[in-house]
């Protein structure tokens, strides 16, 4: 990194993270934590460089986040925003007169309508998060399929075919019928789409959609609307979209983004970044056209030497052991899209074509693989164990792992309960003998979770395991102590999967997994086989 940019970025930082910019309850709440706060000019002392001195990365990138927040860390990179102008109560009836207006096209001219549209997104962008919702409502509720145009389509087109066999008429019957079942809200998403910046808009607005549902699960209203938004974006993609590599040179504002939306290994400095996007790294994203600087998805890609399992490994190392042309395996350690976009399904396409382009950059790279987390794993163990505390299985783990984990809990009577008891204690991490009794039960359970545990009848019930299998990888290895964060050991007792993708295998992987949920294996993992192996009895 230049010293010029390095420097740059420094200042931005100082600046978010000087105390003007915070409000005295923040500060305060800083002093209570017992963080130490530097001064101004302490700071601006350690990052200034002397002539014929370099500058050292933790001087001025290794700033730890201030708050905790990652979000509120990035929003404070910044520049300072004009102090906005006091909010106004949401006018109701002016909101659905304008909807109104650009729904049912009552502008006069395209110029017209365009200029409506704008003053709907730019109405919507100055709301709060209380207001937004009162428009999301208004939106999903009166401006959705009316119903009685739709009861008076459906039985003119019963009436129509059993009367008439003319194929042009039952055809513009059945167009009706269908224009009837098209919520009027889909009218608005096209007009906005149709606006410079409006493909981006619709997609943070449908982020709204999605954090509103997760708080009123019982909105049906809205959901149906977030669905309809979805597979609109998802027409709309389709040929918008470019391949990039994001490096440390790309624009900042790019660079940005890729810490806001960052939702797996989390963020927590500049250095972070850095050696993302440093030596034997690599970070592809998929652009839309109208958004040239803002990731719709990204990955980060590990060079290493062999698959690697354990992600702190990678995320820790200041100098890779081995350069990109003597590195065997490409690492996919996270994948991550717009919150606006979940649901549309574009993590597939990514990882075949940065696939693709590895293979062309650097043909010493043989082995496709991921470091996977498995989300849900431990909410799907506890609730499990409270099923089987007192009558465990006894065909998951094997016998001499279950006496060993019970040893160690002289009180419980089975290796559940002992298991329970354990996971519910503090510390168990930073104990040798725990760990090692944890590890064939952990492992085991494990394996047992991804290759026999279904949503439906085929499909894996964890989402990341289905995912890559419906893409046609193998089930490579499970692993004890993949990631030792706190975020690793709350969602799947540090647990993490290696999903391999044989690209000679992919499609008949895909076939077979669609079909009728047959999970391939690559690998000599004991506790996948042994999960098979009961997958095989079932």
């Amino acid at each position: 990194m230049s010293v010029g940019r390095s420097l740059a970025l420094s200042r931005i930082l100082l600046k978010a993270r000087t105390p003007s910019h915070r409000s005295a309850k923040q500060s305060a709440s800083n002093t209570m934590l017992g963080l130490k706060m530097s001064t101004p000019a302490a700071h601006l002392h350690t990052t200034r460089q002397q002539p014929g001195h370099s500058t050292r990365d933790g001087d001025e990138l290794s700033q730890p986040l201030e708050p905790a927040d990652l979000r509120s860390f990035w929003d404070k990179l910044r520049p300072e925003q004009p102090t906005p102008s006091p909010k106004t109560d949401l006018d109701i009836g002016a909101l659905r007169d304008l909807l109104s207006t650009i729904i049912h096209k009552k502008a006069n001219g395209a110029v017209a309508m365009e200029l409506h549209t704008q003053q709907c997104c730019s109405l919507y962008e100055s709301l709060d998060n209380a207001q937004r919702t009162e428009f999301l409502h208004t939106l999903a509720h009166e401006f959705c399929a009316p119903k009685g145009k739709a009861l008076e389509a459906a039985s003119a087109y019963v009436e129509g075919v059993k009367q008439s066999e003319d194929p042009a008429q039952n055809a513009h019957l059945a167009r009706v019928l269908r224009d009837s079942l098209t919520p009027q809200y889909t009218e608005l998403f096209d007009q906005i789409n149709r606006l410079a910046n409006g493909f981006a808009f619709l997609v943070h607005m449908r982020a709204d959609m999605l954090a509103h549902i997760r708080t009123h699960r019982d909105d049906t209203a809205c959901r149906a609307m977030s669905d309809a938004l979805m597979k609109k974006l998802e027409t709309w993609i389709i040929g918008t979209l470019d391949l990039k590599r994001i490096t440390w040179n790309s624009p900042a504002c790019t660079i940005e983004k890729l810490g806001q939306y960052e939702s797996v290994h989390a963020v927590k400095s500049w250095l972070d970044v850095k050696r993302r996007l440093g030596s034997s790294r690599r970070c592809f994203g998929f652009f839309h056209r109208s958004v040239p600087m803002e990731p719709l998805v990204f990955v980060w890609v590990a060079l290493t030497d062999s698959i690697t399992s354990n992600v702190q490994s990678i995320l820790r190392d200041r100098e890779p052991m081995v350069s990109e042309h003597d590195a065997s395996c490409a690492i996919f350690y996270s994948i991550n899209s717009q919150p606006g976009l979940s649901g549309v399904d574009l993590g597939n396409f990514l990882i075949k074509r940065v696939v693709r382009v590895l293979r062309a950059d650097l043909p010493n790279i043989s082995t496709f693989c991921t470091l996977s987390p498995l989300p849900r794993f431990r909410s799907w163990l506890e609730q499990w164990l409270t099923e089987c505390l007192t009558s465990p299985p006894s065909n998951i783990v094997s016998t001499q792992a279950a006496k060993q984990l019970l040893a160690l809990v002289p009180q419980a009577t089975t290796w559940t309960a002992a298991l329970k008891h354990i996971m519910d204690s503090r510390g168990w991490t930073s104990d040798q003998p725990t760990l090692s009794a944890m590890e064939p039960v952990v492992r085991a359970l494990g394996a047992h979770y991804l290759v026999n545990v279904k949503r439906g009848s085929n499909c894996a019930f964890d989402p990341v395991a289905n995912f890559h299998l419906r893409n046609g990888a193998c089930l490579h290895r499970v692993n004890w102590r993949g990631n030792s964060s706190y975020n690793g050991l709350r969602q799947s007792l540090e647990l993490m999967c290696n999903y391999n993708y044989v690209l000679d295998r992919i499609e008949q992987n895909n076939e077979r997994y669609v079909r009728d949920g047959t999970i391939a294996v690559s690998g000599d993992d004991p506790y996948i086989a042994r999960a098979m192996a009961q997958n095989a009895k079932l």
